[in-house]
């Protein structure tokens, strides 16, 4: 290393490792490229931070608006209330889920007829160079079946959530509801509005 800015720089050594020949490069320019480089690094930590501070944020969030704001106004036999500035905190149930265990929750849902809410999706991972059995496969299924190929089963988030919410209300349904395997988590949540 004949340029004193190759001996002063951290990254530099990398590039010789490599092989990488910076002399051609012009002093300024590797300095210039050297500090981008430290002050990309820094945006990254100072966004990874971030991203950390929202998340605890969030943790914070959901702890007062499910769990200390309803607990406080439940005691005291509150729904609903207005805050000095016009705001208002009302109080609502809610219910979340999320399919943990497919096998259960969809036998479940095609045992207590309710798989209408199920979706299916067919999908072939074919390798490299097969256009043709693609395009033949594709074509056959639209032809003989009417349908694309692509396969999955799933339910979308939302009908999940409403299904979920609507089977807890009903007795019969409730009762042998695989809660776990859906992934239900109901409580209730203050809303600022």
């Amino acid at each position: 290393m004949t340029d004193p800015l190759l001996e002063e720089s951290d990254v530099i050594p990398i590039a010789e490792i490599e092989g990488i020949s910076t002399e051609h490069v012009a002093g300024d320019d590797l300095q210039e490229i050297t500090s981008l480089g430290k002050s990309l690094k820094d945006v990254d930590n100072d966004i990874a931070a971030k991203e950390a501070e929202v998340s605890q944020l969030k943790t914070i969030r959901k702890q007062i608006a499910e769990e200390l704001i309803p607990d406080l106004m439940a005691k005291n036999g509150l729904k609903l209330i207005q805050l000095d500035d016009g705001a208002k905190i009302q109080i609502n149930d809610f219910v979340d889920a999320r399919i943990k265990d497919p096998s259960i929750a969809f036998d479940w849902l095609r045992d207590t007829n309710n798989d209408s809410i199920i979706k299916n999706q067919i999908t072939i991972s074919l390798d490299r160079g097969d256009d043709g059995i693609a395009e033949e496969l594709t074509t056959k299924l639209k032809e003989e079946y009417g349908i694309d190929a692509d396969r999955k089963i799933a339910i979308h988030h939302s009908t999940l959530k409403s299904f979920c919410r609507d089977a807890l209300e009903d007795p019969e349904l409730a009762e042998s509801l695989p809660r776990e395997a859906f992934g239900i988590y109901q409580g209730q949540r203050a809303k600022l509005t």
